[in-house]
């Protein structure tokens, strides 16, 4: 192996290296649009005085390559670009048009593309350009039962999967673009009747940001009759690397993807009312399609006091934890006992909830028998060690008598001789 000099100049071009060094798919379509929409801004006249040339074209690759010579050769200049670009996009916070918890997302894809080429840049002064906002939103969760109308009004078993996963897990739209069979681990109770106690759930399986949560014993019996319809349409059961849900459209089988998903719930929401035309000057609904779900699942979690490093973990946040790994047994997902706290919040139907319950009472219950035995079994003991004892002392009492005996005896036989 040999370092050359056309190795080290080989790296890549500008853009090439901003796509490579993006993982995640739907954060790449995310970042290529915002990255595009910022680099049409940069009028060519700025190149033209700055590098005596200008774009032969207005592809994002080429801008990009531009941008970023441009910022090689003066990062005092594309800093001021980037700040003026921040400027207008706080004029449409301040006329309401754009959120300011999203402008910071519209630079995110200018710094990776900067970065992936080494170009240094003072972000904490532009950071400082940024607007202040609340931190608490304007949002609401779902409530429970907002879900059970949607589920009532379900077409089918598709969109019952969907209001219940997400309910139950909290993961975000974009999850629904990786989840296949072998992403969930279903548990279930040897020791009772063999039913469902929850699922493990691997979100964003291959990304880097990857993440573990789990799935209530209501929504695994719901997958599990899925599974069935599954193999009643296809012939057989789903293979582990197909998609966790299909589209309906067709016999072949597609992932139903996020659009599809978001469809699917838009439709629901609407029937039940939480989609009504908006008022002049609001933007946003009262409860946002996707996301208000991902609410209800941590407002639930907090009702049941889970961890919060537990919960900010099964969320997929990152708050200083370890990294996951791929475990196939319940006993392996350490974090499991925690969510279970919250399986009575984040079941939806009232039914399952009350059988919830009637097995909470029946173990309660199998649990005081239990210990009633076992206290039972103690005072057997102790009483049987009372006996021991009294018959102990009986006998003490009875080799004391006969050594008594045995010394009077004793002295007879002396006064006789």
């Amino acid at each position: 192996m040999e370092i050359t000099l056309e190795k080290i100049n080989a790296r890549g071009e500008p853009y090439q290296l901003f796509v490579d060094s993006v993982k995640s798919k739907e954060t790449l379509r995310r970042y290529k649009n915002l990255l595009y929409t910022f680099l049409k801004l940069i009028p060519n006249q700025i190149y033209q005085e700055n590098m005596s040339e200008i774009p032969q074209d207005r592809k994002p690759a080429t801008l990009a390559r531009f941008f970023v010579n441009l910022a090689k050769k003066s990062p005092d200049l594309a800093s001021d670009i980037i700040a003026a670009y921040i400027k207008e996009d706080k004029k449409k916070v301040d006329e309401k048009i754009l959120s300011a918890q999203t402008l910071p997302n519209h630079l995110k894809p200018i710094k990776v593309l900067l970065d992936s080429n080494r170009v240094a840049i003072h972000w904490k002064s532009l950071s400082k350009l940024l607007p202040r906002f609340e931190r608490g939103s304007s949002d609401r969760a779902y409530t429970r039962e907002e879900i059970q109308k949607m589920l009532k009004l379900s077409k089918d078993i598709t969109d019952e999967i969907i209001l219940l996963m997400f309910s139950s897990a909290g993961f975000r739209l974009e999850a629904w673009n990786y989840f296949t069979w072998k992403d969930i681990v279903f548990f279930r109770d040897e020791d009772h009747d063999g039913g469902f106690t929850g699922a493990a759930l691997l979100v964003y399986r291959g990304d880097p940001e990857s993440y573990w949560t789990f799935v209530t014993p209501e929504t695994c019996r719901v997958l599990d009759i899925y599974r069935e319809k599954w193999k009643s349409d296809i012939g057989r059961y789903p293979k582990l690397d197909e998609p966790l849900i299909k589209s309906t459209r067709s016999m072949i089988i597609h992932r139903l993807n996020q659009k599809g998903v978001r469809k699917r719930v838009e439709k629901l929401a609407s029937e039940i009312g939480l989609r009504p035309p908006l008022p002049q000057g609001q933007r946003r609904h009262e409860v946002k399609l996707d996301h208000g779900f991902r609410k209800f699942f941590n407002t639930m979690m907090r009702r049941a006091k889970v961890n919060y490093l537990d919960k900010e973990d099964m969320m997929g946040h990152k708050v200083g934890l370890e990294r996951h790994y791929e475990r196939y047994s319940e006993e392996d997902f350490e974090r499991f006992p925690e969510y279970q706290k919250a399986i009575p919040f984040l079941t939806i139907s009232d039914k399952e909830r009350q059988k919830l319950e009637l097995e909470k009472k029946d173990k309660e219950l199998a649990e005081e028998k239990t210990v009633k035995r076992q206290l039972e079994k103690k005072v057997d003991v102790i009483k049987a060690l009372e006996e021991k004892m009294n018959n102990l002392e009986n006998f003490k009492e009875e080799l004391r008598q006969e050594f008594i005996n045995e010394i009077k005896n004793l002295k007879v036989l002396d006064k006789e001789e």
